[in-house]
């Protein structure tokens, strides 16, 4: 099973039984010392859920994230592509082992096989709902 970073409740729900933390509850006392690295990680994932979209930003509803549901990959982990903008912008912190691995890998987004790419987009549909926030 693929790890999960920036799957926020507010942002949209998961397939149950998977669990989604509050944005809210997730925000650092102090922005990463190397926060624009990390930044430019998450938006360097692999695309494996595309989205046309707007998402509100959920600290400032007058802001919109463009195509923010898009899903993304390093071939280990599932994110969404708003998540570098909330790290960027409200310091949303980053899971510790996620963190510890984007900085090992240089802040690099290692290439990932077809194969793979394959089997984590597969996950990421069967985990992913592109429903109404309180639909079921």
């Amino acid at each position: 099973m693929m790890k999960l970073a920036g799957m926020f409740a507010e942002l949209g729900r998961l397939r149950p039984p998977t669990p989604q933390p509050s944005i809210r509850a997730s925000v650092a006392s102090a922005p990463l010392p190397d926060v624009d690295d990390v930044v430019g990680y998450l938006r360097g994932g692999h695309k494996l859920i595309a989205a046309m979209d707007l998402q509100d930003d959920v600290f400032e509803p007058a802001e919109q994230i463009l195509n923010g549901s898009t899903v993304l990959t390093d071939g280990e982990w599932l994110w969404r592509q708003d998540f570098a903008h909330y790290v960027g912008r409200h310091d949303v912190e980053v899971p510790p082992e996620f963190l510890a691995l984007i900085r090992r890998r240089g802040y690099v987004v290692p290439e990932v096989d077809d194969p793979t790419l394959d089997a984590c987009a597969a996950e990421a549909e069967h985990l992913v709902f592109f429903g109404p926030r309180g639909a079921h």
